[in-house]
C-alpha cells in the first residue's frame, strides 16, 4: 500500500531524512555544478526558513510528502496549489530507482492529483525532467507551453 506522508520540516528527523532523499534526487537529475547549486541551497537558513514557512501557509501551501510503501520510504514528492489560478503545481518528485516501473509513481501520481482536485485545482502543471516527460505522457499529461526560461510545461486537466 503506497501513502504520502506528508514531512515537518520544523523537525530535524524530518529534515534530514528529506535531505538525504532530496540529494539523491538531485543527484540523479542535476548535471555537477547544478547539484552544488541546489546543495548550497538547502544549506542556506534563509531559503530553508521559506520553505518551511510556505509548507506551513493555509493558503497557497506547498506540500512535501514522502512516498511510503509498507512502512519504508520509498521517494517523495512536493506540489503546491495555487487558488488564485486553481492550478497545481509539482516541483519535485522522485522514486527510488528499485521501485521504478513497478506502478508507484503512477499511484502517486493520482493520490496527488485527488488532493489538488479536493482542494479547487482544475489543473496541474509540471516540468518534467528530460527522462520523466514519457512517464508523465503515459499518466495524461501533455506539452502546453515552453515557460520563459526554455522550459517544457506539460498540463493535466483534473476536473
Amino acid at each position: 500500500m503506497i501513502e504520502l506522508i506528508r514531512y515537518n520540516l520544523q523537525k530535524k528527523d524530518d529534515w534530514d531524512d528529506f535531505y538525504d532523499l532530496f540529494s539523491s534526487y538531485l543527484s540523479e537529475v542535476c548535471d555537477e555544478e547544478e547539484y552544488k547549486e541546489e546543495i548550497d541551497d538547502l544549506h542556506n537558513d534563509e531559503l530553508n526558513a521559506r520553505m518551511i514557512n510556505q509548507t506551513l501557509q493555509e493558503h497557497n501551501p506547498y506540500f512535501v510528502m514522502r512516498i511510503v510503501e509498507n512502512k519504508v520510504c520509498i521517494g517523495l514528492i512536493s506540489y503546491s496549489y495555487h487558488e488564485e489560478y486553481s492550478k497545481g503545481f509539482i516541483n519535485n518528485f522522485y522514486v527510488c530507482s528499485e521501485r521504478r516501473n513497478s506502478g508507484v509513481g503512477s499511484a502517486t501520481l493520482q493520490m496527488v492529483e485527488n488532493h489538488l482536485q479536493s482542494l479547487g485545482a482544475k489543473y496541474i502543471e509540471l516540468v518534467p525532467v528530460n527522462t520523466a516527460e514519457r512517464f508523465y505522457i503515459r499518466n495524461g499529461f501533455d506539452f502546453s507551453r515552453t515557460s520563459s526560461d526554455g522550459e517544457r510545461v506539460f498540463c493535466k486537466v483534473i476536473i
